[in-house]
């Protein structure tokens, strides 16, 4: 069974504010040691149901927060970018049997956590795909189904667990947070680790089918902290620019919104 994680950072257990999740500043060791048990919890949990090959993308930042040898000895890890537009999820293809995501956060424009962002928060306001609020599950959930790739189990906050069983109600959800204001309410460390090997391992020993919704067209909607941003963006070929802040762009292929996306950082 071959097995594709992507982690995050701003989802894992206790972190609340901006400088946890950035090199260098205060606290950032501790939380990427955390983001890298909470990813070793996930792949102990695959291998136990069976898993033979594990590959993760670390999809934090500059990609290289995840601590390699602090993981199971037999699990490959895709450090920094290649700019595919695959983008949080590259590297997977068809040869995979489920993916999972780990340290996930709820979307641009969500009270639910404190970080609430979608792919580059100093500069995208949200992104909408065919009128939904697209956090980064979403975006990549839909490449995911795109290749025909099951996503099985999600971990992070509060708010994202419930627009991913909204998503698919067979996904396994693992809440490890919930925010409130400016502040986050979390878990024990120890016992998000103990919730995501044990949720990881029933997702992929269920074997519980996932229906891929069909989707003929994908319309999207970019809105832009920066005036200048949405004119900008606005030249991509198919792009329009529909008002001071927002662009639009669609099409039938999901890889075109995701080659899109790719130009929007």
């Amino acid at each position: 069974m071959r097995i594709y994680i992507s982690a995050d950072m701003e989802g894992i257990a206790g972190i609340s504010k901006w400088d946890e999740t950035i090199k260098g500043k205060q606290d950032y060791e501790m939380y990427r040691e955390q983001m890298t048990l909470e990813v070793a919890a996930a792949c102990e949990g695959a291998i136990e149901a069976g898993a033979t090959y594990i590959l993760v993308k670390d999809a934090h930042e500059d990609g290289k927060n995840l601590i390699h040898s602090m993981l199971p000895r037999n699990v490959k890890v895709i450090s920094g970018w290649s700019n595919h537009p695959y983008g949080m999820v590259e590297g997977l293809d068809e040869t995979f049997d489920a993916v999972i995501f780990i340290g996930y956060h709820c979307g641009a424009g969500s009270n639910g956590s404190t970080l609430a962002h979608t792919l580059y928060p100093e500069r995208i306001c949200n992104i909408k795909i065919n009128g939904e609020d697209a956090d980064e599950f979403l975006i990549h959930a839909y490449a995911c189904q795109m290749i025909g790739v099951p996503v099985v189990a999600v971990s992070g906050d509060g708010e994202l667990m419930r627009h991913v069983r909204a998503f698919d109600e067979q996904i396994k959800t693992i809440a490890l947070q919930e925010g409130f204001g400016g502040a986050m309410v979390s878990i024990h460390p120890d016992l998000a680790l103990e919730r995501i090997k044990r949720g990881v391992k029933k997702s992929l020993e269920e074997k519980v089918p996932h229906e891929f919704k069909e989707i003929e067209y994908f319309d999207m909607t970019v809105e832009f902290k920066n005036h200048a941003d949405a004119y900008k963006y606005s030249f991509y070929p198919g792009a329009e620019q529909i008002g001071e802040y927002s662009v639009h762009y669609g099409s039938q292929n999901y890889m075109d919104l995701l080659t899109f996306m790719l130009f929007l950082a």
